[in-house]
Protein backbone atom coordinates (compact mmCIF):
# COMPACT_ATOMS: atom_id res chain seq x y z
CA UNK A 1 0.00 0.00 0.00
CA UNK A 2 1.49 3.31 -0.99
CA UNK A 3 -0.44 5.72 1.25
CA UNK A 4 0.09 5.99 4.97
CA UNK A 5 -3.28 7.27 6.14
CA UNK A 6 -6.64 8.59 5.08
CA UNK A 7 -6.88 12.36 5.15
CA UNK A 8 -10.65 12.48 5.51
CA UNK A 9 -13.36 10.78 7.53
CA UNK A 10 -15.37 8.10 5.74
CA UNK A 11 -17.20 6.37 8.56
CA UNK A 12 -20.51 8.17 8.66
CA UNK A 13 -22.94 8.01 5.78
CA UNK A 14 -22.35 10.89 3.39
CA UNK A 15 -26.04 11.78 3.57
CA UNK A 16 -25.98 12.50 -0.17
CA UNK A 17 -26.80 10.07 -2.98
CA UNK A 18 -23.64 9.81 -5.13
CA UNK A 19 -25.75 9.35 -8.27
CA UNK A 20 -28.51 11.93 -7.91
CA UNK A 21 -27.08 14.36 -5.37
CA UNK A 22 -30.30 14.00 -3.36
CA UNK A 23 -30.00 14.44 0.41
CA UNK A 24 -30.35 11.23 2.42
CA UNK A 25 -32.10 11.98 5.72
CA UNK A 26 -31.80 10.30 9.12
CA UNK A 27 -33.85 7.11 9.24
CA UNK A 28 -33.85 6.74 5.45
CA UNK A 29 -32.52 3.54 3.85
CA UNK A 30 -29.36 3.75 1.74
CA UNK A 31 -26.95 1.48 -0.10
CA UNK A 32 -23.33 1.93 0.96
CA UNK A 33 -20.56 1.07 -1.49
CA UNK A 34 -17.01 0.26 -0.42
CA UNK A 35 -14.71 1.45 -3.20
CA UNK A 36 -11.02 1.69 -3.85
CA UNK A 37 -9.40 4.36 -6.00
CA UNK A 38 -7.15 2.40 -8.39
CA UNK A 39 -4.75 5.36 -8.66
CA UNK A 40 -4.15 6.00 -4.96
CA UNK A 41 -5.22 2.64 -3.46
CA UNK A 42 -7.30 4.56 -0.88
CA UNK A 43 -10.56 3.04 0.30
CA UNK A 44 -13.60 5.27 0.23
CA UNK A 45 -17.32 4.95 0.45
CA UNK A 46 -20.19 6.25 -1.58
CA UNK A 47 -23.81 6.16 -0.55
CA UNK A 48 -26.78 5.76 -2.85
CA UNK A 49 -30.51 6.16 -2.52
CA UNK A 50 -32.00 2.67 -3.01
CA UNK A 51 -33.83 3.80 -6.16
CA UNK A 52 -30.56 5.02 -7.74
CA UNK A 53 -28.77 1.77 -6.88
CA UNK A 54 -31.62 -0.35 -8.21
CA UNK A 55 -31.60 1.72 -11.43
CA UNK A 56 -27.96 0.66 -11.92
CA UNK A 57 -25.95 3.57 -10.45
CA UNK A 58 -22.47 2.45 -9.39
CA UNK A 59 -19.12 4.08 -8.55
CA UNK A 60 -17.37 5.41 -11.66
CA UNK A 61 -13.70 4.96 -12.61
CA UNK A 62 -11.14 5.41 -11.20
CA UNK A 63 -13.14 3.85 -8.35
CA UNK A 64 -13.47 0.08 -8.23
CA UNK A 65 -16.48 -1.33 -6.38
CA UNK A 66 -15.33 -3.78 -3.71
CA UNK A 67 -18.65 -4.53 -2.04
CA UNK A 68 -21.94 -3.04 -0.93
CA UNK A 69 -24.38 -3.15 1.97
CA UNK A 70 -27.74 -1.73 2.91
CA UNK A 71 -28.34 0.38 5.96
CA UNK A 72 -30.32 3.21 7.46
CA UNK A 73 -28.87 6.71 7.79
CA UNK A 74 -28.27 7.13 11.53
CA UNK A 75 -29.33 10.05 13.65
CA UNK A 76 -26.23 12.27 14.04
CA UNK A 77 -26.90 12.47 17.79
CA UNK A 78 -26.62 8.69 18.32
CA UNK A 79 -23.40 7.29 19.78
CA UNK A 80 -20.75 5.67 17.58
CA UNK A 81 -21.56 2.15 16.35
CA UNK A 82 -20.69 -0.39 13.72
CA UNK A 83 -22.29 0.47 10.40
CA UNK A 84 -22.44 -3.15 9.29
CA UNK A 85 -24.01 -5.99 11.20
CA UNK A 86 -22.38 -9.41 11.34
CA UNK A 87 -24.27 -10.70 8.30
CA UNK A 88 -23.26 -7.67 6.23
CA UNK A 89 -19.59 -8.12 7.20
CA UNK A 90 -19.75 -11.73 6.06
CA UNK A 91 -21.47 -10.66 2.82
CA UNK A 92 -18.71 -8.13 2.17
CA UNK A 93 -16.12 -10.86 2.73
CA UNK A 94 -17.92 -13.15 0.28
CA UNK A 95 -18.13 -10.37 -2.31
CA UNK A 96 -14.36 -9.91 -2.21
CA UNK A 97 -13.98 -13.58 -3.19
CA UNK A 98 -16.28 -13.39 -6.18
CA UNK A 99 -14.74 -13.27 -9.62
CA UNK A 100 -15.09 -9.58 -10.31
CA UNK A 101 -13.74 -7.97 -13.46
CA UNK A 102 -10.52 -6.17 -12.60
CA UNK A 103 -8.73 -3.66 -14.75
CA UNK A 104 -5.30 -5.12 -13.98
CA UNK A 105 -3.17 -7.24 -11.68
CA UNK A 106 -2.84 -4.38 -9.18
CA UNK A 107 -6.63 -4.27 -8.77
CA UNK A 108 -6.70 -8.04 -8.22
CA UNK A 109 -3.95 -7.72 -5.60
CA UNK A 110 -5.83 -4.93 -3.78
CA UNK A 111 -8.91 -7.15 -3.66
CA UNK A 112 -6.80 -10.05 -2.28
CA UNK A 113 -5.30 -7.78 0.38
CA UNK A 114 -8.74 -6.56 1.42
CA UNK A 115 -10.12 -10.12 1.48
CA UNK A 116 -7.25 -11.32 3.65
CA UNK A 117 -7.62 -8.46 6.15
CA UNK A 118 -11.42 -8.92 6.25
CA UNK A 119 -10.83 -12.61 6.99
CA UNK A 120 -8.48 -11.71 9.85
CA UNK A 121 -11.05 -9.29 11.26
CA UNK A 122 -13.83 -11.87 10.96
CA UNK A 123 -11.72 -14.56 12.62
CA UNK A 124 -10.95 -12.16 15.46
CA UNK A 125 -14.65 -11.31 15.81
CA UNK A 126 -15.31 -15.08 15.76
CA UNK A 127 -17.59 -14.81 12.75
CA UNK A 128 -15.19 -17.05 10.78
CA UNK A 129 -13.40 -20.10 12.16
CA UNK A 130 -9.89 -20.76 10.88
CA UNK A 131 -9.73 -24.54 10.56
CA UNK A 132 -6.16 -24.67 9.29
CA UNK A 133 -3.45 -22.76 7.53
CA UNK A 134 -1.23 -24.29 4.88
CA UNK A 135 1.25 -22.83 2.45
CA UNK A 136 0.16 -19.24 3.03
CA UNK A 137 -3.55 -20.02 2.74
CA UNK A 138 -6.11 -19.96 5.54
CA UNK A 139 -8.99 -22.40 5.34
CA UNK A 140 -12.04 -20.87 7.02
CA UNK A 141 -15.73 -21.47 7.52
CA UNK A 142 -18.48 -19.27 8.92
CA UNK A 143 -19.19 -19.83 12.61
CA UNK A 144 -22.09 -22.27 13.00
CA UNK A 145 -21.51 -23.93 9.63
CA UNK A 146 -20.49 -27.58 10.01
CA UNK A 147 -17.04 -28.74 8.95
CA UNK A 148 -16.72 -30.81 5.79
CA UNK A 149 -17.89 -33.41 4.92
CA UNK A 150 -21.16 -32.51 6.71
CA UNK A 151 -20.87 -28.87 5.64
CA UNK A 152 -19.67 -27.14 2.49
CA UNK A 153 -15.98 -27.05 1.56
CA UNK A 154 -13.77 -24.71 3.54
CA UNK A 155 -13.16 -21.27 2.03
CA UNK A 156 -9.57 -20.58 0.95
CA UNK A 157 -8.13 -17.16 1.76
CA UNK A 158 -4.67 -16.58 0.33
CA UNK A 159 -2.12 -14.52 2.24
CA UNK A 160 -0.96 -11.87 -0.25
CA UNK A 161 2.35 -11.55 1.59
CA UNK A 162 1.66 -8.32 3.45
CA UNK A 163 3.92 -6.75 6.02
CA UNK A 164 2.56 -5.88 9.47
CA UNK A 165 2.31 -2.21 8.53
CA UNK A 166 0.22 -3.15 5.45
CA UNK A 167 -2.24 -5.00 7.67
CA UNK A 168 -2.40 -2.07 10.09
CA UNK A 169 -2.98 0.42 7.26
CA UNK A 170 -5.76 -1.57 5.59
CA UNK A 171 -7.37 -2.28 8.96
CA UNK A 172 -7.38 1.43 9.81
CA UNK A 173 -8.78 2.31 6.39
CA UNK A 174 -11.53 -0.28 6.83
CA UNK A 175 -12.26 0.99 10.34
CA UNK A 176 -12.77 4.47 8.92
CA UNK A 177 -15.20 3.08 6.35
CA UNK A 178 -17.07 0.61 8.56
CA UNK A 179 -17.42 2.44 11.89
CA UNK A 180 -19.68 5.43 12.30
CA UNK A 181 -17.47 8.06 13.92
CA UNK A 182 -20.24 10.63 14.01
CA UNK A 183 -18.00 13.03 12.08
CA UNK A 184 -19.32 14.58 8.89
CA UNK A 185 -17.73 13.31 5.70
CA UNK A 186 -15.60 15.72 3.72
CA UNK A 187 -16.13 15.69 -0.07
CA UNK A 188 -13.16 14.25 -1.95
CA UNK A 189 -13.73 15.88 -5.33
CA UNK A 190 -15.48 15.08 -8.57
CA UNK A 191 -17.76 12.10 -8.86
CA UNK A 192 -19.23 12.47 -5.39
CA UNK A 193 -16.50 10.50 -3.62
CA UNK A 194 -16.72 11.16 0.09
Amino acid sequence: MSRVANTYSLGSPTRVCAASGRELRSGEPFVGALCQDVRTEEFCRQDYAPESWEAGARPAPPLELIGSWRGVVPDPNEKRRLLLDEGSLLDLFEQTGEDAPSADEAASRRRAVLRFVLALILVRKRLLVCEQSRGGTMLVRPRGVPRPPEGPPLVEVADPGMRDEDVALVTEQLRSVLIDTGAPATPQGAGGVS
